[in-house]
């Protein structure tokens, strides 16, 4: 059974006035099936980047994403709702 959730690498990095600001910067992540886990960091550590990224409402700048095995940034809307 492949992982539930499998982040390799994930950077996501924004623009903000001409600066760069690093939300995530190679995060690795590994989810199983039946497993719980918590999120868990303080302000501005990129709790909700890292979300929205397993949630599929943000992409990544960088790294790989796969769910149940499937790469995410090939899934097409319907795959991804």
């Amino acid at each position: 059974m492949p992982d539930l959730i499998s982040l390799t690498g994930i950077k996501r990095h924004y623009d903000v006035g001409g600066e760069v600001v690093r939300a995530l910067d190679g995060v690795d992540l590994i989810i199983r099936p039946n497993e719980y886990i918590s999120i868990m960091g303080p302000s501005g550590s990129g709790k909700s980047t890292l979300m929205n990224m397993i949630g599929c409402l943000d992409t990544p700048t960088n790294g790989t994403y796969e769910f149940e095995g499937e790469l995410v940034h090939e899934m097409d809307d319907n795959q991804l709702a």
